[in-house]
């Protein structure tokens, strides 16, 4: 009751808040002037698609944290400790490291088994709980976009972000899509590839950024990578 007491109150977009030796998040509306509006949407109404979003995962039980209060414009989610990207850095290129990336890529599965489409997956909108991994951060997330073809963009924007800000985990990708693969919806995996196909001339014409040395350039160097792993998969 204290926690939603405060939530109800006014405060930043995300606030921390600890209450009975527990740790909670809430997550209000983004405030934007008219520029950005114009740039990223109406706040409220992604906050509201985020909002529903939970609760209709919750009543399926998808592999997603649970509300624990929630109201027109406030949402209050449990802590999830650190997000996968930063674990998968800490653990560096071991044995660890690669059963968090299958956990996963099986939750990733199971969550589009159950007909959602995240919007843009990454490791750091994912944490373990519970020897679980589950999916957070539905502020990209459109109703519209529950299909196969959405869970196949879902799949390589996975993958990408992998390959491309965790690259010590590259040499456990192949192993990662097989689990995907073996809870996911079936055709999503063809389409997947079939999105694959039809980007190759990105590689091209990124090549010269490729080349650059530095860190920078490290989501450019990724794409070669990911459009060859969903190339040589039948």
């Amino acid at each position: 009751m204290l926690v939603e007491t405060r939530a109800r109150e006014a405060g930043p977009r995300v606030e921390r808040i600890e209450q009975g030796g527990q740790v909670f998040w809430i997550k209000r509306p983004e405030k934007l002037d008219l520029r950005y509006r114009l740039q990223k949407g109406n706040p409220e109404t992604s906050f509201r698609r985020e909002r529903q979003a939970y609760h209709d995962m919750n009543a399926v039980q998808a592999p997603v944290p649970q509300v624990v209060a929630d109201g027109p414009d406030f949402l209050v989610l449990p802590d999830c400790g650190k997000d996968l990207r930063r674990r998968l850095g800490d653990a560096g290129d071991t044995g660890e490291g690669r059963d968090l990336l299958l956990n996963a890529s099986q939750s990733l599965g199971a969550f589009h088994a159950l007909g959602f489409a995240h919007g843009r997956p990454s490791p750091k909108d994912m944490c373990l709980v519970d020897d679980q991994v589950l999916l957070l951060d539905f502020e990209r997330y459109q109703a519209k976009n529950n299909t196969l073809k959405g869970q196949a963009r879902d799949l390589v924007i996975f993958a990408f972000n992998v390959a491309a800000n965790s690259a010590h985990m590259r040499g456990s990708l192949d192993e990662a899509m097989a689990v995907y693969r073996s809870s996911a919806p079936e055709g999503a995996w063809p389409l997947a590839q079939q999105t694959c196909r039809r980007l190759r001339w990105v590689d091209w014409v990124t090549k010269p950024i490729q080349r650059r040395a530095g860190n920078k350039s490290r989501e450019f160097k990724a794409i070669p990578f990911v459009l060859e792993l969903f190339r040589t998969h039948a």
